[in-house]
């Protein structure tokens, strides 16, 4: 016995030639992005006196300095007359620090003095909890007892100035 199978016929359109979506009218695939450009015509600049920057602790001892909350004047340049140049920041070592403070933010010396063992209290709790972390970081695998994980954080007061 023969089985015959009869497809059925379909009738499918001409497929109809659309001049728009031929290649020379289609976008390209990759397109060439526009270089984005910004150009500054202007530069205000704040100057603030120098103050003491208690924010800011150094790596060495002595005393932070910083910016005073205000401003005193301001400068505007333009830009185009300018060439650009490269400069570095400039570092004072402690000695400096007390100096500037006192002569040009007119400190006394017993201020600029409790600045310096006030960073020095910082520099040093910095220095403990660095140590605390790496020893906490070490003992990774052994077990804790439980009387550490109870134990309540150290408080310290700050002293006022």
């Amino acid at each position: 016995m023969l089985l015959q199978v009869c497809a059925p016929s379909w009738d499918v359109p001409a497929p109809v030639f659309l001049p728009w979506k031929t290649a020379e009218f289609l976008p390209p695939l990759t397109k060439q992005r526009k270089k984005k450009q910004v150009v500054f015509t202007t530069a205000t600049t704040f100057i603030f006196p120098l103050d003491y920057g208690g924010s800011a602790i150094p790596s060495d001892h002595g005393p932070p300095i910083g910016l005073a909350k205000t401003h005193t004047r301001q400068e505007c340049q333009y830009l185009d007359s300018l060439a650009p140049k490269k400069s570095r920041v400039l570092k004072f070592d402690h000695v400096e620090r007390m100096v500037l403070l006192q002569q040009e933010a007119s400190y006394s010396r017993k201020d600029v003095a409790m600045f310096c063992f006030e960073s020095f209290a910082v520099q040093k709790s910095r220095l403990e909890t660095n140590q605390a972390d790496d020893d906490d970081d070490g003992s990774g695998d052994e077990a804790r007892d439980e009387d550490d994980a109870e134990e309540p954080p150290v408080k310290r007061r700050r002293r006022s100035p």
